[in-house]
């Protein structure tokens, strides 16, 4: 074909353009690359740059850029494609519509959350007006639009559209489609993130059982169930539940898609941190370096996707008191998220709020204040002042405050953020109950008993309506009133829950575990006391 029409004839720039899509089907990006530079290039010369081929061929060339995540080459390609369609096509041609929403998807990967809500509203309004609002393209532009709702905290906005979609998908695809089931997913992971657990557990195990039957145990689409019912009791804290979904999706994926595969890594860097949260930190860090290891070696070292294994890593390394390899390895995921998303990136903002924390847990409370102000500022100007990750980044400042002892101000924020987190997450949202908890932790350091003792036990009731009596949180929330009562010398009160708590944590993490040992020790601590007062009293008689 190019010795009979040339390599700039329209038809070998066709057929170049066949076989690039060709190798973008089987991952040889590097080689349909190459070609779309080089039809892009052709067409230039070719047909010129108002031609509609030029400008698609901007496109295709800008979208297999995005695809390998060289997302800075993406860019003005995208924004140079955007403005010339606009210009020739229309702003409301379906080719424009489709590349301001590929534009708005990589600025949402960059983390200009503000510069892509209207780019997706732009495209989804105009799709639904050409196509109908049942369309394919609309329903997956609306997808993208509610992540983003969902991203900037407005969950409402979000379940609203996820909802919308959901119909949509049944009514023109009916209950069995992967689109449908997608959608279906999607609402639930929506769900999850705002603490309705059981209407996301019913979706969840609606769309696995689905996949089952139409796709097989070991289809990818099914091994993604698996881990999505696995986080969703991992976060309801069943994580006897969780493991087996767990370790279920991740023998799966090494089977189906290998050890190295991104799917295989992420299912690792999941049952690390429920290995994590179950306390058995030994099985975990092995995971977490497996993952860790593994996207160095595939995705590279600064690829998103490694920063985010090796913040995990550093978190675990910080709970098990490693702090100078946690240290490395957060300020390693920081410098790199500065380098690869920028400084007010979402994820670089999560690394910043990271090392505060460890240097908090240092002693160097200084720093600390320091890393949480640039989180804190960075938060609300890119995600608002009652976003859920700003509320507890405010949070996480108060507390660096009052371990300095600087209670006045600490309790200031801690007013104002709970009085936040409740307006907009509502009385019973873990965030809220976790505010709610640092408060009481204040007033109870400052000996005012009678204010903090009504937190603490609105904390355990949230905790206890919202996971169970057993889950690991409502025992702390347990522990914790028991503390503040036994500091109120009610001894008999502060036994009986403290018993709880030992009761839960021995059936939970063993008896040799730090939190069981405490807890035995709190428990005899309590015993004592109420015998050495109940000695005191019979002496008095």
């Amino acid at each position: 074909m190019v010795q009979q029409h040339g390599r700039l004839h329209a038809k070998t720039l066709t057929l170049m353009n066949h076989q690039a899509l060709a190798y973008r089907d089987v991952d040889k990006n590097e080689e349909a690359l190459q070609l779309y530079r080089e039809v892009h290039d052709g067409c230039k010369e070719t047909l010129g740059m108002q031609h509609p081929y030029t400008l698609a061929s901007i496109s295709n060339l800008a979208n297999i850029l995005f695809e390998m995540d060289r997302l800075e080459e993406a860019r003005p390609l995208l924004e140079e494609a955007l403005e010339r369609q606009s210009e020739m096509l229309g702003p409301r041609h379906l080719d424009t519509l489709q590349t301001a929403h590929s534009l708005a998807l990589l600025f949402e990967e960059q983390g200009h959350l503000d510069k892509a809500e209207p780019l997706y509203i732009r495209a989804y309004e105009g799709q639904k007006s050409s196509l109908g609002p049942k369309n394919p393209t609309v329903l997956q532009t609306a997808v993208n639009l509610a992540g983003l709702k969902q991203a900037c905290g407005r969950l409402r906005e979000a379940e609203d559209l996820d909802r919308e979609v959901m119909t949509g998908c049944r009514e023109l695809l009916g209950d069995r489609d992967v689109q449908t089931l997608q959608s279906g997913n999607s609402l639930a992971r929506l769900l999850h993130e705002q603490g309705m657990l059981q209407e996301a557990e019913e979706l969840l195990l609606e769309v696995l059982q689905a996949r089952i039957e139409l796709l097989g145990d070991n289809d990818p689409a099914t091994l993604a169930s698996l881990n999505n019912l696995g986080g969703l009791y991992y976060t309801w804290g069943r994580f006897s539940e969780a493991e087996p979904h767990f370790f279920a999706a991740l023998e799966g994926r090494r089977a189906v898609l290998g050890l190295l595969h991104p799917d295989t890594l992420q299912s690792a860097n999941n049952l690390a941190s429920l290995f994590q949260a179950r306390g058995r930190l030994d099985k975990a860090e092995p995971l977490f370096r497996e993952s860790l290891d593994g996207r160095r070696e595939v995705l590279g070292v600064r690829h998103p996707d490694t920063l985010t294994s090796c913040s995990n890593l550093a978190v675990l390394l910080h709970a098990m008191n490693q702090l100078q390899e946690a240290e490395e390895l957060m300020k390693e995921a920081l410098e790199g998220r500065r380098q690869v998303l920028s400084d007010h990136h979402r994820d670089t903002l999560t690394s910043i709020n990271n090392l505060a924390g460890l240097m908090r847990s240092r002693g160097k409370h200084v720093d600390a204040e320091l890393l949480y102000q640039e989180a804190l500022t960075g938060r609300k100007k890119l995600l608002g002042n009652t976003h859920v990750d700003t509320l507890m980044t405010a949070n996480n400042y108060g507390l660096c405050l009052l371990n300095r002892g600087l209670l006045k101000e600490a309790e200031a924020i801690f007013l104002e953020v709970l009085k936040n987190c409740r307006k907009t997450l509502g009385v019973k949202h873990s965030y809220t109950l976790t505010c709610a908890n640092s408060l009481g932790g204040l007033l109870h350091e400052a000996e005012r008993y009678d204010e903090a003792e009504p937190l603490f036990r609105e904390v355990l009731s949230g905790l206890r309506s919202q996971l169970g009596d057993k889950h690991p949180d409502s025992l702390t929330g347990a522990n914790n009133l028991a503390v503040l009562l036994f500091a109120k010398e009610e001894f008999a009160k502060a036994a009986e829950l403290f018993q709880e708590v030992l009761t839960g944590r021995r059936a939970q993490l063993g008896d040799k575990h730090p939190d069981t040992v405490q807890a035995a020790r709190h428990m005899a601590a309590a015993q004592q006391a109420r015998a050495r007062c109940c000695k005191r009293l019979q002496t008095h008689t």
